[in-house]
């Protein structure tokens, strides 16, 4: 009961991080901002504390089940905030992350609810890369979701330059050349290493199947089909964004890459649920 408790408060917490900094951005409002940051960081501490008891709880981290969205969203959540405390302008890559490390928090407990059974660690004494495969896939999550917020910020200022709307010139929020490097580079870096923990997982599948075509045992892996094809979809949109954005710039509009990228992230966020099923 405690641990579902807070996990309701860190969601709390970063729904209000979010509308605060949000509030702080729009109205360059600096004590809204100052308490977005407080509030984010809050969460952050709350959130360490719920894998800290959940770890405890079962005798060490699981590895898999829904635990699987819970890590992801933490490690999305700690890499935030250390871009808020280390830059100037983090706050706008906080406000825009806060809502999706509450969904995926959400995403967990629905998880836990339709298996209350949970999960154990199993996998992992079969097949020890599962923990590189794992922290490969946390790392490209926490990349994309860098590049999309990136994206989203870019596409909301040029919204508003287009419209000549005065509220562009009250945003605290990098410049909309820095927005697209680091969407560039952060989607990049999120790609490579994606395709690494697809080789590993794809590795490890090639040689499950032959291993149990040789002891002729009967293979029973659709439950990997929509995890391979939710992989293949986001390593297919992120592709294209890259392609447009290094090696044909020309081709698309900043919004298309934008959309590409917040697309991307989409298609990212249920592969990790997918993968704790």
């Amino acid at each position: 009961m405690t641990l579902f408790v807070f996990e309701i408060l860190c969601i709390l917490l970063y729904g209000a991080a979010s509308a605060l900094g949000a509030f702080g951005l729009r109205r360059g409002h600096r004590r809204a901002a100052r308490a977005a940051k407080g509030v984010y960081l809050t969460a952050v501490a709350a959130h360490s504390a719920v894998i800290g008891m959940e770890s405890v709880s079962t005798a060490g981290t699981l590895l898999s089940g829904p635990n699987i969205v819970m890590l992801a969203s933490w490690v999305l959540a700690v890499v935030t905030a250390v871009g808020l405390l280390v830059t100037r302008r983090g706050l706008a890559f906080s406000t825009v992350a806060a809502p999706v490390v509450a969904l995926l928090i959400l995403v967990s407990q629905w998880l836990r609810i339709l298996d209350p059974a949970g999960a154990d660690n199993m996998a992992f004494y079969h097949w020890p890369l599962l923990v590189p495969h794992i922290v490969l896939v946390f790392v490209a999550l926490a990349c994309f979701a860098t590049s999309a917020v990136s994206a989203a910020l870019d596409w909301y200022q040029r919204r508003l330059m287009t419209a000549r709307s005065a509220k562009v010139l009250e945003l605290n929020t990098p410049a909309l050349d820095t927005l697209a490097l680091i969407s560039r580079l952060a989607g990049l870096v999120g790609l490579a290493v994606l395709i690494a923990a697809m080789l590993i997982g794809f590795t490890h599948l090639v040689a499950l199947y032959a291993a149990m075509a040789q002891i002729g045992t009967e293979s029973n892996l659709g439950y990997l089909v929509p995890r391979v094809a939710l992989s293949l979809a986001t390593t297919a949109v992120w592709s294209v964004f890259c392609a447009l954005s290094f090696l044909a710039p020309w081709a698309a509009s900043a919004r298309t890459r934008d959309a590409l990228a917040i697309a991307g992230l989409a298609a990212a966020v249920p592969l990790i649920a997918v993968s704790a099923g």
